[in-house]
């Protein structure tokens, strides 16, 4: 069996200097603190006991810092996140953030916050603050986010959020769609179809802007009672809506947040070392269940449009703890791609699909 290198396409970072920056975590949250290369580290430690696999790297994507549209002041956190990344790509660390400049190499794509309700003319002028802040760490910049799953109906199809995503195609950077089918409701996936809609009227194949739809959507998998008439109607209409944005080609799906839309692990999950019996018949159910989803998603998109994605360290509050979440994602996802994907499929969602959609497919 060959072995497939592993690009991590969604992972969040940051130092225990700037968390309060973030938009959504105070001293009480379960990931107020650091979360830098050595916790990531820590969190993949295990890969090299339990497979042949190696981590090659990691997307980053943004973090959700505290921002504003009214001005071009309200910019300030976003770049200030562009500067860290900054220095974990370039191995320049500041005192006690937790990296080196033995981990640079691991930072294969950056995807910064950017202000697509504004139009083009503001993604101009941010991209233009960005790169005098970034430098030659800019060409690792290959896509933006700007998180719709909490916004108002109608943002996703505003004038300059359209305007944004052409100018995003014409200039060669993805947009990361962060929406929610379980806690924001199905209309955001419907909504996110009619936008791309509107992106691609009147633009030329080779212009239309890459879309990574991120955590599947995030259906609601709560419940394990698959036969159940509520679960049913739950995944038949989750399926119609990913089918729907499906129908473009240009669009993968990142396999991640599973955890966020599970029940959260059993206390014990925490405890012991990863891969032994106990976990692994702890996981059994959950693997089982997950297992149902995933084969949707790929009967969907199919094997070359999707790939994996972590959501480290998001994972680690449903998942069992930063110790053992990351490999309990990575270890139900592998068992689906072993029996479900060829050789070479399983080679594309490992790594490939995150390049090519990244614009890294030279590497």
């Amino acid at each position: 069996m060959a072995v497939h290198p592993i690009v991590d396409s969604h992972i969040h970072l940051y130092p225990r200097s700037e968390v309060q920056s973030l938009a959504w975590c105070n001293e009480g949250h379960p990931l107020y603190g650091q979360y830098s290369i050595d916790e990531y580290l820590e969190a993949t430690q295990d890969l090299s006991k339990a497979s042949n696999q190696k981590l090659r790297g990691f997307i980053f994507v943004e973090t959700d810092r505290e921002s504003s549209l009214e001005t071009d002041a309200g910019w300030e956190e976003p770049l200030r996140e562009l500067e860290w990344i900054k220095r974990i790509a370039d191995g320049t660390p500041k005192h006690d953030e937790g990296h080196s400049s033995q981990h640079a190499h691991l930072c294969l794509g950056i995807v910064p916050w950017a202000p697509l309700p504004s139009g083009s003319e503001a993604m101009v002028r941010y991209v233009d603050k960005a790169r005098s802040r970034t430098g030659n760490t800019w060409r690792l910049v290959k896509g933006f986010r700007y998180i719709v799953q909490d916004k108002a109906v109608g943002m996703m199809l505003s004038d300059g959020f359209i305007d944004s995503l052409k100018w995003m195609g014409r200039n060669g950077y993805a947009f990361d769609l962060g929406v929610d089918a379980r806690s924001g409701g199905l209309w955001q996936l419907a909504q996110a179809a009619e936008m791309i809609a509107e992106a691609y009227k009147g633009v030329p194949e080779e212009e239309r802007v890459t879309i990574v739809i991120n955590h599947m959507c995030k259906p609601d998998m709560r419940s394990r009672d698959i036969d159940s008439s509520s679960v049913m109607d739950a995944m038949r209409d989750w399926r119609q809506e990913m089918t729907r944005l499906a129908y473009y080609p240009c669009l993968y799906v990142k396999v991640s947040g599973g955890f966020s839309e599970m029940d959260a692990l059993p206390p014990e999950a925490k405890q012991g070392t990863w891969g032994s019996p106990e976990r692994a018949a702890l996981l059994k159910d959950t693997r089982m269940w997950a297992e149902h989803w995933l084969k949707e998603t790929l009967a969907i998109f199919g094997p070359r449009r999707m790939m994996f994605g972590s959501d480290w360290p998001v994972c680690n509050v449903g998942g069992g703890g930063n110790k053992v979440s990351w490999m309990n994602w990575w270890s139900l996802v592998k068992d689906f791609v072993e029996d479900n994907m060829t050789e070479d499929d399983q080679a594309n969602f490992w790594s490939g699909n995150a390049l090519r959609a990244y614009g890294r497919d030279e590497d």
